[in-house]
């Protein structure tokens, strides 16, 4: 998948930006608060009807407008697709895919998958669960799609048997309840078991060429202590009571972490450095997207934002080495605020294309 054109209007300083890209690398650099994350805050958006960097929409209006939209031309599954949204400060969103109104995020994030490595997804090790809970089912999602009805199933379920805990009902009241729920949820954790499987061998490979010296590794947490189906079944019919006092379920795949870890059993979080973290997640996001190609649908883009302030030149370097010698072509995104560092790398590209951005004005630079 890769996007053509992209143009925007009202998006926070960005008041009126049409763009081409390249499909391979496309460079943004300026002073900061030039308007080079809106830009990739406006293609997340279109992949995931939400902001990486607010859950306020307000905030990513002009203040001189009353609504932002975004519009583009772009290549999915090998169709020409032309997909624009609006969203105005009463929230109220709007999309159309070739004219044609979207009821569900869910084909967003099928037609225009999205990765992102940005300082925000750096707390990835050290936030909660769901962080890294999040992380983990978009990967599982755009391998295998089924894991989305899956949960919204789990779901529903979940909210019936929590307001039956609230009205402090008997055990033999969700039962019926419960042995759905143990079928959906060992339905998910083979998925996300599946998944991990799947890119352990990929994320620990990459790991030697980013943190040569420490041995990495992950482990799923389901979301309980024992993975048979009796012993789900057993927690739900043991924890009964204490579910009803507290008044919502306790164990589920809702629970379930991506537990990252060094040099066998050591948490990654306790352990790695900050700047050892940086580089862990990154390695984790590239692993992502070698699964993306080999088993997923498509291959996302990579919005890497404010690179050099989270990457040293070397690793940046080895970052998008690994990303041209994909065996899929791969469209990167990349903010920064200096273009020298990355100047060796633009000419591996021959069709990168680099823009300059400064008080909201998106330049295009021909000849660096």
């Amino acid at each position: 998948m890769h996007i053509n054109q992209l143009s925007l209007s009202h998006v926070r300083n960005l008041e009126k930006v049409s763009l081409g890209f390249s499909p391979t690398l496309n460079i943004f650099y300026g002073p900061n608060a030039a308007g080079k994350s809106s830009v990739l805050e406006a293609l997340y958006y279109l992949g995931n009807g939400r902001s990486f960097r607010t859950a306020k929409h307000n905030k990513i209006i002009n203040d001189n407008y009353s609504d932002f939209i975004i519009f583009s031309n772009l290549v999915s599954s090998g169709v020409d697709h032309k997909l624009g949204m609006s969203r105005n400060r009463s929230g109220e969103i709007s999309i159309k895919l070739d004219s044609e109104p979207v009821k569900r995020l869910s084909t967003l994030a099928k037609l225009f998958p999205v990765q992102l490595l940005s300082p925000e997804q750096y707390d990835l090790l050290v936030k909660g669960p769901g962080a890294r809970r999040k992380q983990l089912d978009w990967g599982v999602f755009h391998v295998e799609h089924s894991v989305l009805g899956l949960w919204q199933k789990v779901q529903k379920i979940l909210k019936h048997r929590n307001e039956l805990l609230k009205k402090r009902v008997q055990y033999s009241e969700v039962t019926a309840w419960d042995k759905q729920l143990v079928t959906l949820s060992l339905q998910v954790t083979q998925l996300r078991e599946a998944y991990c499987d799947k890119i352990r061998p990929i994320f620990k490979e990459l790991s030697r060429a980013f943190l040569s010296d420490i041995d990495v590794d992950i482990e799923l947490y389901p979301g309980w202590t024992d993975k048979g189906n009796n012993g789900l079944a057993a927690i739900y019919e043991s924890q009964f009571n204490k579910d009803r006092q507290l008044g919502f379920t306790q164990s589920s795949i809702h629970k379930a972490d991506l537990k990252f870890y060094i040099d066998e059993k050591k948490r990654a979080g306790d352990y790695l450095s900050r700047g050892q973290q940086k580089l862990l997640i990154t390695v984790f996001k590239l692993a992502q997207l070698q699964i993306m190609q080999q088993y997923g649908k498509q291959t996302p883009l990579f919005l890497l934002d404010d690179i050099g302030a989270e990457l040293d030149t070397n690793h940046q370097e080895l970052l998008l080495q690994i990303l041209s010698e994909q065996p899929q072509e791969q469209q990167i995104f990349i903010t920064c605020v200096h273009l020298e560092p990355l100047t060796p790398l633009i000419k591996r590209y021959n069709e990168a294309k680099v823009f300059h951005v400064e008080h909201g004005v998106v330049k295009a630079i021909d000849e660096l």
